[in-house]
């Protein structure tokens, strides 16, 4: 017995010394321009104005920046119009804000010719900043036995020289990476799209598309200098454009940007966003109401995504793997050019408002317990609806189950369209699908001896009616 007890002591002395895996923390930021009006400023109140700025995404486990220019004092610059350098000198200040990894696939890393790239390798190496991109191999990062691979390139101009400039050598790096490194998650951070556009380009989103399918598990873009749609691709994440970070750009919408975040273990568990806003050059971290403002006109142009509000950022799912059980208190949908906002009162419920670019409706009360959100045109009128899973009592059917309620915005109002009355069986989940530029509400319900039923309604202007387009029937346990 005494023996039992030692051994029973042993091992959990044993337990509790040992380490439990931790998360590998990985943010990246948008373009860092240290030439014209950014140098005058560093000048003008010391290095410590670059530093701290770095030094505002926290302290994680690798920092990662588009480094858009050269670390060189060569004077014949190679672009008619635009040439970015600064003194090499400065790259210590990079690594003193905690920056590791500096990209170079971009259209200015050759400002000044080969001699001045090779300057700015030099550069970086000799302050221990990893430069990515100045191979055609993913670099891994590695911590705790957890490991991410991260692939930098360059699709604009002036990049010829570079290891990957074209879509070509883009694809056959990543199939060749993948088909050595099977389990190890690989972003892409690409240079990429059009300047100051607001959009992707067709292209790109078919080629987001084509990478996804080739096994890439987030792709960040830059370059555009101002912050882009997002879209989750099979549930990964693409950022076409995260904008500046640090750049004396003065257009319109360049002042605003995100960092990114990516939480990584054996796959890439949670993707965060920071809004900042770009004042006199540098990153800023800015309010609440704010942020909430900035992430309602950045998501303008995306669709099916969710951001959920956190102490450190905010955190980006698919709209469809929202279930109200995350630990916030703030979830802002995006579907073309339109947000819904559902917020949750100290009291306990649940309020709900709807945005538009040009006005805000008013706020519905929500009761129930949520658990799904859709935004569409479900009764295909035109108008923008808000579909939502809630689990709640009704006059007519005392018992708590979930119930799907429908809210439309019209004239500047948001006001309800269809409470939720039964349906054929209760329902565990549903979504919303397009056939042919029509949009049916699909269905997967519980039978009374635990059946699954996937079914298709379309609306009939009183309710939804079963449709003859109904999937075949898939019966499981």
């Amino acid at each position: 017995m005494k023996r039992n007890i030692v051994v029973f002591i042993s091992v959990i002395f044993l337990m509790s010394c040992q380490k439990d895996p931790t998360e590998m923390s990985l943010v990246f930021t948008g373009d860092v321009i240290l030439d014209r009006g950014v140098d005058d400023e560093i000048r003008l109140h010391g290095d410590s104005l670059l530093v701290n700025a770095l030094k505002k995404v926290g302290k994680k486990d690798y920092l990662i920046v588009n480094y858009e220019g050269t670390f060189t004092t060569l004077d014949s610059g190679q672009n008619p119009k635009f040439n970015f350098k600064t003194d090499a000198e400065k790259a210590s200040l990079l690594y003193q804000g905690g920056v590791t990894h500096a990209a170079i696939a971009n259209n200015h890393v050759y400002d000044y010719g080969k001699e001045g790239f090779e300057h700015t390798l030099a550069a970086l190496h000799k302050n221990d900043l990893i430069p990515l991109g100045e191979t055609c191999i993913p670099n891994v990062l590695e911590k705790d036995g957890y490991k991410c691979a991260i692939l930098s390139a360059s699709l604009t101009s002036n990049n010829a020289s570079l290891c990957i400039s074209n879509v070509a050598k883009l694809k056959e790096s990543v199939l060749a990476f993948e088909r050595e490194n099977t389990g190890v998650p690989l972003v892409l951070y690409l240079h990429w799209g059009l300047e100051l556009q607001p959009t992707p380009e067709p292209w790109q989103r078919e080629l987001a598309k084509e990478l996804i399918n080739m096994g890439v598990d987030a792709i960040i873009g830059h370059h555009p200098h101002v912050v882009q749609s997002v879209e989750f691709i099979r549930d990964k994440p693409v950022f076409y454009s995260i904008g500046n970070y640090i750049a004396d750009a003065y257009l319109p919408h360049t002042d605003r940007a995100f960092t990114v975040e990516l939480i990584v273990k054996d796959t890439i568990e949670q993707v965060k966003v920071r809004p900042i806003r770009i004042e006199r050059y540098f990153p800023n971290n800015i309010s609440e109401k704010e942020q909430i403002a900035h992430i309602q006109k950045s998501l303008s142009f995306s669709t099916g995504i969710c951001a959920l509000r956190q102490p450190d950022g905010w955190w980006l799912k698919p709209t469809r793997q929202v279930n109200f059980k995350e630990a916030t208190q703030l979830w802002v949908f995006a579907a073309k050019s339109r947000t819904a906002m559902i917020k949750k009162l100290k009291a306990g419920p649940h309020v709900l408002a709807f945005y538009t670019s040009k006005d805000t409706s008013n706020m519905m009360r929500l009761h129930g317990t949520l658990s799904e959100l859709q935004i569409s045109d479900i009764n295909n009128d035109g108008d923008t609806d808000i579909l939502l899973g809630i689990s709640k009592k009704v006059n007519f059917d005392p018992v708590v189950k979930k119930r799907i309620n429908v809210f439309t915005y019209q004239n500047h109002t948001l006001k309800p369209l269809w409470l939720g009355t039964k349906f054929i069986h209760d329902v565990e989940t549903f979504d919303v699908q397009n056939v042919e530029g029509f949009n049916f509400l699909t269905t997967v319900e519980v039978d009374p001896d635990g059946k699954r039923h996937q079914r298709v309604y379309e609306w009939n202007d009183f309710g939804f009616a079963l449709t003859t387009l109904n999937l075949s029937e898939t019966d499981e346990k």
